[in-house]
């Protein structure tokens, strides 16, 4: 059987993603023993190879797949249900973790739940990760039969994820994310000021480091990344606040952007190393994904949505400590024209 393939590219809201995950977040609807038969007959490739379900993606992999996976036929299905198999029992989520999920709700619409994920608290499982939101979903949401990520944000970054609730919905985020369709504005404290108040980053981002000292560093031979950025307010010449806002996916973007600008973010030590911490008011990485515009329908003009995620209580202190204004912060990340000179 002939198929159209397409050709997705992991962006850094996937990186570390088991590649079965990501599929079925641009195919909702197919089930797992499908995923399976077609990486076996090599339909779906992981850059151009065959590939296992459990395999982990990276930023700037390529993903090819048929642009329409039809699910198994009902026979095929209702023969898998009438063949009982051993199960593992389910792992309950933490009922902490499960209170903070539910408790983070900061909109809804037709189709999706937005959060104001916490710092500290990872998107999803991986290696030595027993707590994460994808785990709570279920039975935050238990009204929801299909919650389903359709991006990521880091462990150690705080606000707006987005929560699909339905098939369909899961299946336009997703694909609006891999476009970049949905503008996604972020606040940072830095350490320093940016010599030029407000621009463009344009500097490719490459992976160095061995396991577990990862990390990216501007580099010709890397992914495009690009970044505009604008200073928000400053406190003398030692702290700056910042909006930002990626137009590529990349592993730590903003992170290593921030960096190579001379002004790593406030609590990154990875980028910024002992001057990302300049006193005890820095407790954690002092960068908030603050407003999203979201097109649940993929039909765009009056379909789109803004959600703003108020700056948490942890990076409002320190915000206050430099004698910035986060009210105003947050104001001008959900302004639509915060980079309009860019």
């Amino acid at each position: 059987m002939a198929f159209e393939k397409v050709d997705h590219h992991v962006t850094a809201d996937d990186d570390g993603t088991r590649l079965d995950r990501f599929i079925r977040r641009l195919h909702p609807d197919v089930n797992q023993g499908r995923i399976e038969k077609l990486l076996r007959g090599g339909v779906i490739r992981l850059d151009g190879l065959k590939a296992k379900s459990s395999a982990r993606l990276y930023t700037g992999a390529v993903v090819t797949m048929p642009r329409k996976i039809e699910p198994a036929p009902a026979s095929a299905t209702a023969t898998a249900q009438a063949t009982p198999k051993a199960r593992k029992p389910a792992v309950k989520a933490d009922p902490k973790v499960v209170a903070t999920v539910k408790s983070a709700v900061i909109g809804k619409g037709k189709g999706w739940i937005a959060l104001n994920k916490p710092s500290g608290l990872a998107t999803q499982g991986g290696s030595g990760t027993r707590h994460h939101v994808d785990g709570a979903l279920a039975e935050a949401f238990a009204d929801h039969e299909k919650c389903r990520l359709v991006h990521r944000l880091d462990r150690d970054t705080s606000g707006v994820l987005v929560i699909a609730t339905d098939l369909s919905t899961a299946r336009n985020l997703a694909n609006g994310f891999q476009r970049h369709d949905h503008d996604k504005t972020y606040l940072a404290l830095l350490q320093g000021v940016p010599k030029i108040s407000m621009g463009k980053i344009n500097a490719p981002l490459l992976k160095a480091g061995g396991k577990g000292h990862e990390r990216m560093v501007v580099d010709d031979d890397g992914q495009p990344a690009v970044t505009l950025y604008r200073v928000l307010e400053q406190m003398g010449k030692s702290v700056s606040l910042v909006a930002l806002r990626p137009k590529t996916g990349r592993t730590h973007q903003l992170r290593a952007h921030m960096a190579e600008l001379g002004c790593p973010i406030l609590g990154d030590g990875k980028y910024g190393g002992a001057e990302a911490f300049p006193n005890d008011a820095v407790t954690r990485l002092c960068l908030h994904a603050a407003s999203l515009t979201l097109d649940a329908t993929g039909r765009g003009g009056s379909s789109q949505k803004k959600v703003t995620a108020p700056i948490p209580d942890d990076m409002v202190k320190v915000f206050d400590f430099f004698g910035l204004d986060a009210a105003s912060a947050l104001r001008s990340a959900a302004d639509p024209d915060c980079f309009e000179d860019n």
